[in-house]
């Protein structure tokens, strides 16, 4: 019997537990309690899925009393209110306090075993949508953005905006950067708490010979070996986003194909002549220049017109490295090592901050993936770090520091300073010099050096450079 729902019966008549009991034999496993005290006891001791209780006990409002106790006790718990008399009133007042049925005593017997089963059902409704909204809590965290540069909060702005409109969206910015993420969080939460269908398409895999059927879905007996009726990407992402990743990279046939769809919102199966309505949202992502791609008849254009109503770019990480600590502790909680979650010492928080990151943020994922598994220790040293942060590093740090700021015999200087010292004096004094050259213009600053103008803004701050310069400036 252990294995059968658990049904509580609380009433100080025994007849009427006996009489309960038997029309419940075999389906639930019951038990008695003749007070609220008793009762309490059993929920404290035990999980119960429906408790059938009686309002008058040891005193007339006994039932009704203990209710919000036993609710306390196991919120899940569902109560059934079982009255002698018929009363409105207090079949109102039970079921605000939290009862899910009111039944009198002198129901049918059939009524009980019903009331029981809708009680039944009920709790495994709530849990369902309770998980479906822990589900989606759980994607939005997974696909949460992180950072908390100035560029990061804008960028959660305008996706806040655009997720409560409706107009297709193109997401540009270099492999790695994270585009399908940010198109994962165009989605919308649907009333019972789930998200709205994502459907991500990859672009460079859909075939001339079989776009159609793909994209469009088919009817029995469109082609030889259409044995069924198949819905498409559209008809699938229908109440939701179509995502096409790499867009610069489907054929321009297929191109042609989407133009009526994403304008009019209708598609038809292969092999019908019905029309069927969609409701989507179009979200593509590309590494690649549209607008440059149009020029040289590599895009079709009036795709991209369509498609390009609010565009989205995507920094490198490069130019957002201040959210590089943040990452770091994200991949390392996402990744933990045997050892534990993996920290990084200030040595090794330098070189990864100096590093050009060519992979962007998946790359910087890849990185702690690789720690985690192969490093000892949860402390992160230089040591522990592959040979190209080295290189690279160096490297790139050499080049912006020799774009026209410098000549090589300034490196050739004795020094005492440690490697990553040197690049950083050498970084700060290529910005004190530029901003003097420039007179304090940063967006002349931010076109020379090639850099996002809120990572020159944080570099400048971080330097104490734009303020000491202001200051100056004032006190001729």
């Amino acid at each position: 019997m252990a294995h059968l729902p658990n049904v509580l019966i609380c009433d100080d008549e025994s007849l009427f537990h006996f009489a309960v009991k038997e029309n419940l034999k075999g389906r639930y496993h019951c038990l008695s309690a003749f007070d609220g005290d008793q009762a309490l006891e059993i929920l404290k001791a035990q999980r119960i899925q429906v408790l059938l209780l009686d309002i008058k006990m040891r005193t007339a409002r006994e039932g009704l009393t203990y209710l919000p106790r036993f609710l306390e006790a196991d919120p899940d718990l569902s109560v059934i209110i079982c009255s002698q008399f018929r009363d409105f009133a207090v079949a109102r007042e039970a079921m605000v306090s939290g009862a899910v049925d009111y039944l009198p005593k002198d129901s049918e017997p059939g009524e009980f075993v019903f009331s029981v089963e809708r009680a039944i059902e009920r709790q495994g409704l709530v849990k369902r949508t309770n998980q479906q909204n822990m589900e989606a809590i759980k994607l939005q965290k997974q696909f949460s953005l992180i950072g908390q540069s100035a560029w990061a909060v804008s960028l959660r702005t305008k996706i806040e905006k655009i997720r409560r409109g409706l107009g297709n969206v193109v997401i540009t910015g270099e492999t790695g950067t994270g585009k399908e993420l940010v198109a994962r969080q165009l989605r919308k939460t649907l009333p019972d708490g789930t998200l709205e269908p994502f459907i991500a398409v990859d672009s460079s895999t859909i075939q001339s010979s079989t776009a159609e059927s793909s994209l469009f879905g088919y009817e029995r007996g469109a082609f030889t070996g259409a044995d069924r009726v198949s819905k498409g990407l559209f008809e699938a992402a229908d109440g939701g986003v179509i995502y096409f990743d790499e867009i610069a990279n489907m054929p321009l046939e297929i191109q042609a194909k989407l133009l009526r769809v994403i304008q009019e919102k209708e598609i038809r199966r292969l092999g019908s002549n019905k029309t069927i309505s969609l409701n989507f949202r179009v979200v593509c992502a590309t590494n690649k220049d549209l607008g440059e791609l149009c020029e040289m008849g590599l895009f079709k254009d009036d795709l991209y017109q369509r498609l390009n109503v609010l565009p989205l770019r995507i920094l490198p990480l490069r130019e957002r490295t201040e959210e590089i600590p943040l990452l770091l502790d994200h991949f390392s909680h996402q990744y933990p090592s045997a050892a534990g979650v993996l920290k990084f010492n200030d040595e090794t928080l330098q070189i990864l901050m100096a590093y050009s990151w060519p992979g962007n943020v998946r790359e910087l994922g890849n990185l702690v993936c690789l720690l985690a598994t192969l490093s000892e220790s949860a402390l992160v040293r230089p040591c522990d770090l592959p040979e190209q942060f080295f290189s690279k590093t160096r490297k790139t740090s050499l080049d912006q520091a020799l774009k026209g700021a410098y000549t090589v015999e300034d490196f050739e200087t004795e020094t005492e300073e440690g490697y990553y010292d040197c690049v950083r004096n050498f970084e700060k004094t290529l910005l004190e010099k530029k901003y003097r050259i420039l007179g304090g213009n940063i967006m002349e600053m931010s076109r020379k050096l090639q850099m996002d103008r809120s990572h020159l803004y944080s570099k400048l701050k971080d330097f104490n450079i734009h303020s000491v310069e202001k200051k100056s400036k004032t006190v001729r």
